[in-house]
C-alpha cells in the first residue's frame, strides 16, 4: 500500500516537472521566434524605402542637365559666329572691294572661308587602312568645333556634335540616319560602333549615337550626334582642353563607315 503510494507520489512529481519543463521550452520558443521576427522587420524596414523612386528618375536629371549644357553650346555658337561674321565683314568693306558671293557646301556661309583640308598624314593612315584593294571614299567635314568642357567632363563621356552645325549631314547614309532613331530590344536607343583616328593618329573605337531633347519651351527639340564609348580615353590620349578647336572628317572603306578628328594648332585658330 505504501509503496503504491509512493510511485503515485513519485509519478505526480514527475507529471509535475515535465509540464513545468514544457511550459519552460514553449517560452524560450516564443521569446526566440518574437526576436526573429523582430530582427526581419528590421532589416525589411531598411532595405524597403518608405518610398519609391521612378526608374526613369536619374535619366530625366541628366537629360535636363544635357538640354541645359547644349542651349549654352549653341548660345556660345551663335555668338562667336556672329562676332566673326561682324570682323569678316568689317574687314571686308575697309580693304577690298565687294566681290560677288559664290555658292558654297552644305551648312557653309559664302562668307566664310573654306575649311581647311585634311592634313595628309590623315590621309596616309586611311591609305594604310585601304590596303589590298578596298574602295575609299572621298573625305567629308562632318563639323568644325571649338570643345567645351561639357565636351571634356569626364562625367560626361561624350563629344556633342549639334545638328545645327552640321556642315554635311550626307555623311550617314539614309539607312544609317533612320537606325540611330530606332530602339533596340531593351528600348534604348541604337547606336553605330565607328572606327575613329585620333589626333594621335592612333585608332580607337567609339559609338556613334543620336540624342533628342525637349527644350525649355516645350515646343522645339534639340537634335545632336554624340560620340561616346571610349570617347574619353580619346581625350585624355590627345590632351584636348577646352577652346580647343577641332574637326571631324568621315570616310567609307568598302562602305564602312570612319570617321577621323583633327585637332587645329592654336596659332591656326583665328
Amino acid at each position: 500500500m505504501a509503496c503504491r503510494k509512493f510511485r503515485r507520489d513519485e509519478n505526480n512529481r514527475f507529471k509535475t516537472l515535465a509540464r513545468l519543463a514544457n511550459q519552460r521550452l514553449h517560452e524560450l520558443m516564443e521569446a526566440d521566434e518574437m526576436k526573429k521576427k523582430k530582427n526581419r522587420n528590421k532589416r525589411k524596414f531598411r532595405s524597403k524605402p518608405v518610398f519609391e523612386i521612378p526608374d526613369d528618375f536619374v535619366d530625366w536629371e541628366v537629360e535636363y542637365e544635357e538640354q541645359q549644357e547644349q542651349e549654352e553650346e549653341e548660345e556660345e555658337y551663335s555668338d562667336r559666329k556672329g562676332s566673326a561674321a561682324k570682323r569678316r565683314k568689317s574687314s571686308s568693306n575697309n580693304n577690298s572691294p565687294k566681290k560677288k558671293k559664290e555658292s558654297s557646301g552644305e551648312g557653309l556661309s559664302s562668307s566664310q572661308p573654306p575649311p581647311r583640308p585634311l592634313p595628309e598624314e590623315f590621309k596616309e593612315v586611311i591609305r594604310r587602312l585601304a590596303q589590298g584593294g578596298k574602295r575609299v571614299s572621298e573625305e567629308k567635314l562632318v563639323i568644325e568645333k571649338g570643345l567645351f568642357k561639357t565636351d571634356l567632363a569626364k562625367g560626361n563621356n561624350r563629344l556633342s556634335i549639334p545638328f545645327t552645325q552640321v556642315l554635311d549631314h550626307t555623311f550617314l547614309t539614309d539607312e544609317e540616319t533612320h537606325f540611330l532613331t530606332t530602339r533596340d530590344g531593351n528600348n534604348k536607343m541604337n547606336f553605330k560602333e565607328v572606327t575613329i583616328i585620333e589626333p594621335s593618329l592612333e585608332l580607337e573605337k567609339v559609338k556613334l549615337c543620336r540624342w533628342d531633347m525637349n527644350k525649355a519651351n516645350g515646343k522645339n527639340t534639340s537634335s545632336n550626334y554624340v560620340l561616346n564609348g571610349a570617347w574619353s580615353n580619346v581625350a585624355q590620349r590627345n590632351h584636348l582642353e577646352p577652346d580647343d578647336v577641332v574637326q571631324l572628317w568621315s570616310f567609307r572603306i568598302d562602305q564602312e563607315l570612319h570617321l577621323a578628328l583633327v585637332k587645329i594648332p592654336h596659332n591656326e585658330n583665328n
